[in-house]
């Protein structure tokens, strides 16, 4: 048997219960499984209008919510007249035909009152069953829609012997912990059209007063804050590893200058006030880790200034592998990237960085008492490719 896949898009959504309330849109279920003889459809407006399976009514997505829902298909038994086949297009048991399945997160335990929004045209399309963890409990079998024909309609009732339609409030899952619980359904009858399934603890609750004209009731998914961006190494995409300056270094036995740690811009720096301290370099250093070692491109990570443009040199066993200038800048502490490729690190090696706060700059044309204070944040090592 061929289905359209045109009309079989799966998107899942971050499913929350808030407050003792689960809204889920039916055609943002996760996964879908025993489906080859029957299986869940998604309906919207960009959904092939005519498809090739078997079903008795036209699509329904107009006054859906969401302008999308699901139907199970082929419908091959729509009224008493067509033949029943258990195990085909019936079947009394939950989890055996067409099951999908909805992760939520909730906090609230306890007893939830299912309902479900279905649309039903005949008197064989109108009877679900729901799960929870690969489970089919008694308590939320069969449900049931009787009234409400050939309109989106609410259902909370359960189907037994004695009252084929159930009474309200009959549907109910047990919630056992706090945690991401899979809720399922999975098909009774084909032909069953369903839009949306709310969950709740409130007994009294009726989604049917919630309309467009009163307020649609949303869905219920997770909502995160924006996680922060980072705000240092802006234009560091792969590492293997940060040396930062204030932590990872410190001071050279042979320097003469001498540097302080400036918390704000997370930086060494040297104190350009003092004459005494300017045109000179200072010295910081770090031993190589035996997980560092081998071949990298090391970046030397600076910050550039307004007033003044600091000189920089790095040392590999006092060995000098790189010299660089901070660039021209009109903005203040901007994160410059200085860059040595292929460098063949060893345990135990020593790596020097020489900063310079320099007061007889280019820049001090338009600002003749100004200098630099050397200002350089990390040295990061990367894999060469």
């Amino acid at each position: 048997m061929t289905f359209s896949t045109a009309v079989m898009f799966v998107h899942a959504a971050n499913h929350q219960e808030k407050n003792g309330l689960l809204v889920i849109e039916a055609e943002h279920f996760a996964t879908q499984h025993k489906d080859d003889i029957r299986r869940w459809i998604i309906f919207s407006e960009d959904s092939p209008q005519q498809h090739r399976l078997a079903d008795n009514d036209l699509p329904h997505f107009t006054d859906a919510s969401g302008g999308q829902y699901i139907e199970i298909l082929p419908d091959t038994r729509t009224n008493h007249h067509e033949t029943l086949v258990k195990g085909e297009n019936f079947t009394n048991l939950g989890g055996e035909i067409a099951v999908l399945s909805y992760p939520a997160y909730f906090e609230t335990t306890g007893t939830y009152y299912v309902w479900a929004r279905s649309f039903s045209t005949g008197s064989e399309d109108n009877g679900i069953h729901i799960g929870l963890n690969n489970t089919w409990p008694e308590s939320s079998q069969r449900l049931q829609l009787c009234e409400g024909k050939h309109k989106w309609t609410w259902s909370s009732a359960q189907r037994i012997k004695t009252n084929h339609c159930g009474t309200p409030n009959t549907i109910t899952l047990n919630i056992p912990s706090p945690g991401v619980h899979n809720i399922m359904i999975s098909m009774r009858e084909d032909g069953f059209e369903l839009d949306k399934l709310v969950l709740t603890t409130d007994k009294d609750f009726n989604p049917a007063n919630f309309n467009a004209k009163n307020g649609e009731l949303a869905e219920t998914v997770s909502a995160p804050p924006a996680l922060a961006h980072k705000k240092m190494f802006l234009d560091v995409h792969e590492y293997t590893r940060i040396y930062y300056a204030t932590t990872d270094f410190t001071a050279a036995d042979s320097t003469e200058i001498p540097l302080f740690r400036s918390d704000k811009h997370h930086a060494l720096a040297i104190d350009s006030a003092l004459p005494a301290n300017q045109n000179k370099y200072a010295f910081a250093q770090v031993k190589i880790d035996k997980k560092d070692a081998g071949t990298r491109k090391l970046t030397l990570v600076t910050l550039a200034e307004t007033g003044a443009r600091s000189n920089y040199k790095v040392f590999l066993n006092d060995k000098e592998i790189g010299q660089f200038t901070n660039p021209v800048t009109t903005i203040a502490f901007q994160e410059s990237y200085f860059h040595l490729n292929n460098i063949n690190l060893k345990e135990g090696d020593i790596i020097k960085v020489a900063n310079m706060a320099v007061s007889d700059d280019v820049m001090r044309e338009s600002n003749p008492k100004s200098s630099s204070n050397g200002l350089w944040r990390a040295l990061i090592l990367a894999r060469e490719k």
